[in-house]
């Protein structure tokens, strides 16, 4: 059962690393904005978030069960060290070795867990903040062009007050030149 939890958890990895690269693979804004539009539209977000949630508390659970593992692992090395060396052990039976080196694979195998839990947990809150950094690009953008086109319009406006105002639009920019001039010369 614990070979299929952890080998869930290195293609969950995988799929992560994945994500990650398609991600970060530099491609032109509009792509992008392309790319990230339809899932801002459509909330995808916030319909994955329980989600996310569940395997960020089962990733989390893994690395504690893992470090906890790590710990009694450890904490069984010293005591056993510790009764070797005050003669109360066995000493170097063939019985004590097969175990040792039993116990030196389960540790390797729960650093190994520890890893891979801690990496998976780690590129989940890369991909959420790249997430979020795309959703506030396509914003920011959106944004750009309202305002550009409401300066836009506002623009038109003001440029036909100015040319009923002062006889055209050559009269403001010759008016722009001239102040220019003057404080050159100042």
């Amino acid at each position: 059962m614990a070979s299929i939890i952890w080998t869930t958890v290195w293609w969950f990895l995988v799929v992560e690393l994945v994500i990650v690269l398609i991600l970060v693979i530099p491609v032109p804004r509009k792509v992008r904005n392309a790319l990230a539009r339809p899932i801002s539209r459509l909330r995808l977000g916030d319909r994955f978030s329980k989600f996310g949630l569940f395997i960020t508390l089962g990733l989390v659970f893994a690395l504690v069960e893992s470090m906890s593992s790590i710990q009694a692992l450890q904490e069984r090395q010293t005591l056993e060290h510790d009764l070797d060396h005050a003669g109360i052990g066995g000493g170097g039976t063939e019985h004590d070795r097969i175990f040792h080196d039993l116990d030196k694979q389960r540790k390797f195998r729960a650093e190994r867990n520890m890893y891979l839990a801690g990496f998976s947990l780690t590129l989940q809150f890369v991909i959420v903040r790249l997430c979020q950094l795309m959703q506030e690009s396509v914003e920011s953008d959106e944004e750009i062009k309202r305002l550009t086109a409401a300066i836009a319009s506002e623009g038109a406006s003001t440029d036909e007050d100015n040319s009923n105002k002062t006889g055209g639009v050559e009269m403001t920019l010759l008016g722009k030149k001239k102040n220019t001039q003057d404080k050159k010369k100042d």
